[in-house]
């Protein structure tokens, strides 16, 4: 069962991101990405509608216990790094 993850990453860091989600990609970690444009630019509102749908995707995902800890991030991006 595949999964979907809303990231938001600073545009100065676009380059760097787009680089390890294609090495994911081809690790065959990744089966597909693509963008969807931002959900919201900073300072524009988010319609109520949007952040609840957020929410409660968030809420489902930690239930189903999909959630890692920065630590986890940190070394994942780290070994990451080194097969490159």
């Amino acid at each position: 069962m595949s999964k979907t993850y809303y990231i938001n990453v600073k545009p100065s860091n676009l380059k760097d991101f787009h680089q390890i989600i294609k090495s994911l990609k081809n690790l065959g970690i990744i089966d597909s990405f693509g963008s969807v444009g931002e959900l919201a630019r900073e300072g524009d509102p988010i319609s109520i509608e949007d952040l609840i749908s957020v929410l409660e995707y968030s809420r489902q995902e930690v239930k189903e216990g999909n959630t890692l800890t920065t630590e986890d991030v940190k070394k994942q991006v780290e070994n990451w790094t080194k097969k490159q």
